[in-house]
C-alpha cells in the first residue's frame, strides 16, 4: 500500500499557527479588557487559563476522532470553529461571553495543532516526521513572536475587539486554504467504532515509551509556559523595567527557540531523534540553571535574565519536535489518539505550570527560574528513562543478547 501524499507544508504551518497566534495575540490588551468589562486583572487572566485548558481538554478526543474518521474533515472543522470564536469574541458583550468565545477558540485551534502533527507522521518515518516537525515549528513560531506586537498594535489603534476581528480574517483564509490544498492522509482500512478507538488511551498509556517520551515532551514545555506567566512580572514589577523592554528581550527567546528548530529540520535525520532529545533536555537544565545563579547570586537584570534562557529555547527546539515524532511513533496505527494525548499532556502541564509560576512569582521573584529548572529536570530524567525502555527492548533482539 503507498503511502498517502503529504500536504504542502505551508498548509501545515498555517493550521497549526492559528492555536499560538490567538494564544498570545490577546495578552496586550489584558489590562484594557479589565476596565473595558469591568471585571479585575485576575479574571481577564482566565482569558489565558482557559484557552490552555480547552486546548488540552479538546486534544484528548480529536486524536481518536481523527483516527476514525480522517485527518481532513476534522482539521476542516476545527478551523471553522475557531473562526466561530473569533466572530463571538469580537462581538462579546461581557466577560462570560468572552471566556466562551476564548474557549471556542482554543478548541479550533487545538484540533488544528495536534492534527497538523498527526498529519506529519502519517506520511513520514520518525526521524523524518522530527525534522518536518522541526521546520513547522520554527516557521510556527513566528506566530507567537509577531502575536503579542501585533495586538498591542490594533488594540493600541483600535480596541480589543479589532483583535478577534483580525484573527477571524486569518481563519477564514486558513480555512479556505486548507479547504483547496489538504488531503486525507490518516491510514485507510483501521477504521474501528469511535470506542475501540479511546481504548488506544490504555494501549498507549500502558506503554513505557510512550509515557516517557510524552513526559519529556511536556516538561520540556511546561518551562516555556510557566516563563512567559512569570517573566513579564519579574521583568516590569521586580526589575523595574518597561514593558517595551520584555518584548524587545523577548525576541531573543523566540529567535533561540527558531535556531533549535532550524537546527532539528536540518539534522534531525542525520543525527538522529533520540539524540537530538537527549542533548536538547541536557542543554535545557545547564541553561536553567545558569539562570538560577543569576537569580540568587546577581546581577538579576534583564539581559542575565534571558540570555541563558534563550539557550534553553535553542534546547526546547531540539527537544519538542523530536520528542513529538518519538512519541507518535511508538504505536503508528494510533497516531491521532497519540497526538491528541501528547498535545493534552503538554497543553495540561503548561497551563498547570503556568498556575503555579504566576502564583509564586508574585511572593519571591526567583520561584521563576527555580520551576523552570525543577521541569527540565524532569524532562531529562524522563527522556533518560525512555532511553533506557529502548535498550531493553533492544536487548532480546540482538543475536547472542550481547549487543
Amino acid at each position: 500500500m503507498t503511502a498517502p501524499r503529504r500536504p504542502p507544508l505551508a498548509i501545515l504551518v498555517a493550521v497549526s499557527a492559528l492555536q499560538p497566534f490567538a494564544l498570545n495575540v490577546l495578552a496586550p490588551a489584558t489590562p484594557g479588557l479589565s476596565r473595558a468589562l469591568g471585571v479585575d486583572y485576575a479574571t481577564v487572566q482566565l482569558t489565558l487559563t482557559i484557552y490552555l485548558v480547552t486546548v488540552a481538554v479538546t486534544q484528548l478526543f480529536v486524536g481518536p476522532i481523527s483516527d476514525r474518521i480522517g485527518r481532513r474533515p476534522c482539521i476542516l472543522a476545527g478551523a471553522v470553529l475557531f473562526l466561530a470564536g473569533s466572530i463571538l469574541g469580537a462581538f462579546a458583550p461581557n466577560i462570560e461571553t468572552l471566556l466562551v468565545a476564548r474557549a471556542i477558540q482554543a478548541a479550533g485551534g487545538g484540533t488544528c495543532f495536534a492534527l497538523a502533527r498527526a498529519v506529519v507522521r502519517d506520511t513520514a518515518s520518525k526521524d523524518e516526521s522530527a525534522s518536518l516537525i522541526g521546520y513547522i515549528t520554527m516557521a510556527m513560531v513566528v506566530s507567537p513572536m509577531i502575536a503579542p506586537l501585533f495586538g498591542g498594535f490594533l488594540d493600541a489603534r483600535f480596541g480589543w475587539r479589532a483583535i478577534f476581528v483580525a484573527t477571524a480574517i486569518l481563519a477564514a483564509g486558513v480555512t479556505v486554504a486548507a479547504f483547496m490544498l489538504l488531503r486525507e492522509t490518516a491510514p485507510r482500512g483501521t477504521a474501528t467504532s469511535f470506542l475501540g478507538t479511546i481504548r488506544g488511551f490504555p494501549i498507549l498509556l500502558g506503554d513505557p515509551l510512550f509515557v516517557t517520551y510524552t513526559a519529556a515532551l511536556s516538561f520540556t514545555s511546561a518551562a516555556f509556559f510557566g516563563f512567559i506567566a512569570g517573566a513579564p512580572f519579574v521583568v516590569v514589577e521586580t526589575m523595574g523595567r518597561s514593558a517595551d523592554v520584555y518584548g524587545a528581550y523577548f525576541i531573543l527567546s523566540a529567535g533561540g527557540y527558531m535556531l533549535g528548530n532550524f537546527l532539528t529540520g536540518r539534522f534531525g535525520r542525520r543525527v538522529g531523534t533520540e539524540r537530538l532529545i537527549l542533548i536538547g533536555t541536557a542543554v535545557s537544565v545547564l541553561s536553567t540553571a545558569i539562570a538560577v545563579g543569576f537569580a540568587l547570586v546577581g546581577p538579576w537584570v534583564p539581559a542575565t535574565l534571558f540570555l541563558p534562557l534563550m539557550l534553553n529555547a535553542v534546547a526546547n527546539g531540539l527537544t519538542i519536535p523530536g520528542a513529538t515524532a518519538a512519541a507518535l511513533s511508538v504505536r503508528p496505527d494510533l497516531a491521532g489518539t497519540a497526538a491528541g494525548l501528547a498535545g493534552s499532556a503538554q497543553l495540561g502541564t503548561g497551563a498547570l505550570a503556568a498556575f503555579v509560576v504566576g502564583d509564586l512569582v508574585v511572593r519571591w521573584a526567583p520561584w521563576l527560574v527555580v520551576i523552570m529548572l525543577t521541569v527540565t529536570t524532569i524532562g531529562f530524567l524522563a527522556c533518560l528513562a525512555a532511553r533506557w525502555v529502548e535498550l531493553s527492548r533492544a536487548w532480546p533482539s540482538s543475536p547472542r543478547g550481547s549487543e
